[in-house]
C-alpha cells in the first residue's frame, strides 16, 4: 500500500493537505511546489505540484491541485487532479470556520521495461539474462479520489503599540481517499489507505517582528510522520524557519530530519504579493552522507481583491468579513 508524498513547506500547500483550506483568507492564490527527495540515490523521489484557490461569493470558494509525483528506477508516476469546495457558515471580524470535500481523478502508471529482477543476473557476468517476469497488460489505472477537511481561524489585535500586538491562529484536520480507492496493478484487495491530517499555525506580531509557530500530523496505514518548527518573519520581506520532522513507518522504524528555510517576499502592488521559499532537509538516519537531504522550492502568488462573480459578491457584501491582516500575509 503506497503513502502520499509529502511536502516540508507545507503551510505553503494547505488544500493539498486540507479542502477547508481553500481561499480561506480571501482572493486568489497560486502555488507552485517542487520537491526533489535523496538526489544522489538511485530511485530518488521527485514531486511537482501547482494549486489554486479563489472566493467565489461570500460563503463560497474553490480550489484545484495538480500533482506528479516520480518514484523509482521503473519511473512509478502518480498524477492527477482534485476540485476542493469550501464552505464558511461561520465568519466575522476575527473568526471563521470552514468545511470543504474534495473530488478528482488520480492515475498511476509504472514503466515495466525500466525493471530488472534477480533471475536476470548472473553471479560473475551480471546482467546478461532475459526475466521471467511477464508484466501486466496495463501499465496504468485511474481511480476516483475524495476528502474532506473543516478548519478554524482566529484574530485578535489588541490595538496597543506594546510589544504583544496581534495574532492569529488557525487548526484543522481532514480525511483523504475516503472512498478508498483500489491500489493494484494485479489483482488484489489493496487499496489506498486513508490518510489523516491534523495541522496548526499560529502567528504572532511581537514588536516589529512576525513569529509563526506550526506543525502537522499525517497518518496513513500505520505510517506517522510529525513535523514541527518556528519561522520568524522581519517586517521588510525575508523570513527563515527551522523545523523537526519524525515519525514511524509501517514496519515501526523510526526516522528524522531537520528541516532549514530561507524565503523571501516580492511586493508587487499593495494588495499582491509573490513569496519564494527555498527549504533543505537534513536526513539523520544511515542516508544522510550519501542522500544530501532532500531540496524544495515554493512560490506564491496572492492577489487579494480578486474573487469570482465579484459584481455579485459586492451586492452581497453587507457585514463585515474575515480578512487576513497585512503583517500576516508574508506566511499564508
Amino acid at each position: 500500500m503506497a503513502q502520499d508524498p509529502n511536502f516540508s513547506l507545507f503551510y505553503n500547500n494547505p488544500t493539498y493537505y486540507n479542502p477547508a483550506m481553500a481561499a480561506i483568507n480571501k482572493g486568489f492564490t497560486f502555488r507552485s511546489n517542487i520537491r526533489n527527495q535523496w538526489m544522489p540515490i538511485p530511485g530518488k523521489f521527485n514531486t511537482y505540484g501547482f494549486s489554486f484557490e479563489g472566493e467565489v461569493i461570500n460563503n463560497l470558494a474553490v480550489g484545484l491541485n495538480v500533482i506528479n509525483d516520480v518514484a523509482g528506477e521503473g519511473l512509478l508516476r502518480t498524477s492527477g487532479g482534485v476540485i476542493s469546495y469550501s464552505y464558511c457558515p461561520i465568519q466575522n471580524e476575527n473568526h471563521i470556520v470552514q468545511f470543504g470535500m474534495s473530488g478528482g481523478l488520480m492515475n498511476k502508471y509504472i514503466d515495466w521495461s525500466r525493471l530488472t529482477f534477480s533471475d536476470q543476473y548472473d553471479e560473475v557476468l551480471g546482467k546478461i539474462y532475459n526475466s521471467s517476469f511477464i508484466p501486466p497488460d496495463n501499465a496504468g489505472y485511474t481511480y476516483v479520489d475524495l476528502g474532506s477537511g473543516v478548519a478554524y481561524q482566529f484574530f485578535y489585535d489588541t490595538k496597543t503599540t506594546g510589544f504583544f500586538r496581534k495574532m492569529m491562529l488557525n487548526v484543522g484536520a481532514s480525511m483523504n481517499h475516503l472512498n478508498r480507492p483500489k491500489d493494484a496493478y494485479f489483482s488484489g484487495n489493496d487499496y489506498v489507505p486513508i490518510k489523516t491530517v491534523v495541522h496548526s499555525k499560529n502567528q504572532f506580531l511581537l514588536g516589529n517582528y512576525v513569529y509563526t509557530l506550526a506543525g502537522i500530523f499525517e497518518y496513513q496505514n500505520k505510517f506517522v510522520t510529525r513535523t514541527i518548527g518556528m519561522n520568524f518573519q522581519l517586517k521588510s520581506s525575508l523570513n527563515f524557519g527551522f523545523w523537526s520532522r519524525s515519525g514511524t513507518t509501517i514496519n515501526n522504524q523510526r526516522f528524522e530530519s531537520y528541516i532549514s528555510s530561507l524565503g523571501f517576499i516580492i511586493p508587487i502592488k499593495k494588495i499582491y504579493q509573490m513569496r519564494f521559499t527555498y527549504s533543505v532537509d537534513f536526513t539523520l538516519t544511515k542516508l544522510r552522507t550519501a542522500s544530501f537531504g532532500s531540496h524544495e522550492i515554493s512560490l506564491v502568488y496572492m492577489l487579494d481583491d480578486k474573487y469570482i462573480l465579484k459584481k455579485l459578491q459586492e451586492k452581497r457584501r453587507k457585514k463585515a468579513m474575515f480578512k487576513c491582516p497585512d503583517d500576516f500575509k508574508g506566511f499564508n
